[in-house]
């Protein structure tokens, strides 16, 4: 039976049943408090609980109520300001309800809250492929062996195999590299999905090393999309090998044909491709090294027709993004610090979300002009 508001039935009502019930839904019986002329003051309504509800394509959901009640009775002559049936946007909104005797009931409130969707990334297998800026040396972690310079790096690291050199025991930390780290920041933002980011990075490897490695690792690791970072060795090992009095352009022309040749094979097995330039040089490594940046620079360019060529969306150009801001590259003058792991593994995020977020948003309405 549903309480109608009308005078001396609600006055009726509430002396019968001596209850009082409250905003919110509790059902506590209480006496009428008299008023000064004797009457009961306005019996207190009760709202339906708070709704909550998860949008899955990002527009708002229509919901519906039951009728606010008194002393546990639906009232049917009160109104809801929206109305039951509205379509509710994401967010929290408030609905009010009012009787039409305001003087003989109370108005009451509850809210409606609507979850945006889950956040979902088209894929969620991600495999880092390079030297040892993806392994995770750290520019800045280390102490040459007596005798080295900072350009005998890569040379070192080729010599030594899997055996450790004093010095670069702690050089190389897999944790702080920005595999890793990128990994760090996809799992939080997309909570609902098992998201991994495979370290397939290798000090001291030359691209042509790389192509006799790619087919194995892909194989193994079956990644949705290859992050390819590499190139830096064969600069480096080139400048060394030259004579010192050698100031001609070294040809980079062989490192992209590898590269090409790399992103074309994980194309070929099903695979998306971020194809990133070479991150900046310092202004140190270059006094040392004359035609380090020049040969970035030439690399980066032939890396950029490649994914042009192959349709890849353009570059992750992590050599713009990083040149010119200091603590980002360390002491050997081209591998990042932990602070420059940080900011590619921000730059990769951010591709990866622009790219490959498929969460379902609400469409954006233009009015026309």
């Amino acid at each position: 039976m549903a309480v109608r508001l009308r005078g001396a039935a609600l006055i009726l009502t509430v002396l019968l049943t001596g209850v009082t019930a409250s905003c919110g839904g509790s059902d506590s019986p209480t006496a009428p408090t008299p008023s000064m002329s004797g009457t009961p003051t306005a019996t207190l309504m009760s709202c339906p609980p708070p709704v909550a509800r998860q949008s899955l394509d990002g527009l708002g959901i229509r919901i519906t109520w039951n009728l606010p009640t008194v002393a546990g009775l639906p009232v049917d002559k009160a109104s809801c300001s929206p109305v039951s049936g509205t379509p509710f946007p994401i967010g929290t909104s408030t609905v009010t309800c009012t009787a039409n005797e305001p003087t003989l009931a109370s108005s009451c409130s509850f809210s409606i809250a609507i979850t945006p969707p889950d956040q979902a990334l088209g894929f969620t297998k991600f495999m880092a492929f390079g030297d040892g800026i993806t392994a995770g040396f750290v520019g800045d972690s280390f102490q040459l062996p007596l005798g080295a310079t900072a350009r005998q790096i890569p040379a070192l690291l080729r010599a030594s195999g899997a055996r450790p050199i004093p010095g670069f025991s702690s050089a190389v930390q897999p944790v702080s590299s920005y595999p890793a780290q990128l990994q760090n920041l996809l799992a939080p933002a997309y909570p609902t999905q098992q998201i991994s980011v495979a370290n397939e990075g290798l000090s001291g490897e030359l691209a042509a090393e790389g192509v006799s490695r790619m087919t194995a690792a892909l194989l193994a690791g079956q990644p949705e999309v290859l992050i390819l970072f590499e190139g830096f060795n064969d600069i480096i090992l080139a400048l060394l090998n030259r004579p010192s009095d050698d100031v001609t352009p070294i040809s980079i022309a062989p490192v992209a044909d590898n590269l090409f040749s790399m992103a074309l094979n994980a194309q070929g097995r099903g695979a998306e491709v971020l194809l990133a330039t070479l991150t900046p040089v310092t202004d140190a490594r270059e006094e040392s090294d004359p035609g380090t940046r020049a040969a970035v620079t030439a690399l980066n360019a032939e890396i950029r027709s490649i994914a042009a060529q192959l349709g890849l969306g353009g570059v992750v150009d992590l050599y713009a993004a990083l040149d010119g801001i200091s603590g980002l590259i360390g002491a050997d003058g081209y591998h990042p610090t932990v602070s420059g792991y940080r900011r590619i593994a921000e730059i990769f995020f951010a591709e990866v979300v622009s790219r490959y977020d498929v969460t379902p948003r609400p469409p954006i309405l233009t009015t026309a002009p």
